[in-house]
């Protein structure tokens, strides 16, 4: 659950941000003239992001690898292919 604190709010509590989100899960939105400027989180979801992050990172390395091998190839053929392939998948 976030909840948005003003930077004034924020700095005059703090460590009860920083607990909540640590012990919590429960994020702080830092506002500064009513536009958000950062993010408390605890440190086991900033892992958790982090993590998704570089699997998602190397996912498209993967997708931008096989891109570079077959840079005369339709859409539509690859969305085929894919469809063939999910297809295979499904019947075992």
């Amino acid at each position: 659950m976030e909840r948005a604190y003003n930077t004034a709010t924020a700095r005059a509590n703090f460590s009860q941000l920083i607990t909540e989100a640590g012990y919590a899960g429960r994020e702080a939105i830092i506002q500064r003239n009513e536009r958000p400027l950062a993010v408390i989180i605890g440190y086991e979801q900033y892992l958790e992001w982090r993590q998704q992050a570089a699997e998602r990172a190397t996912r498209f390395s993967i997708y931008d690898e096989i891109r570079m091998r077959n840079p005369n190839v339709e859409p539509e053929e690859v969305e085929a292919d894919v469809a063939a392939a999910l297809d295979a998948v499904h019947r075992f």
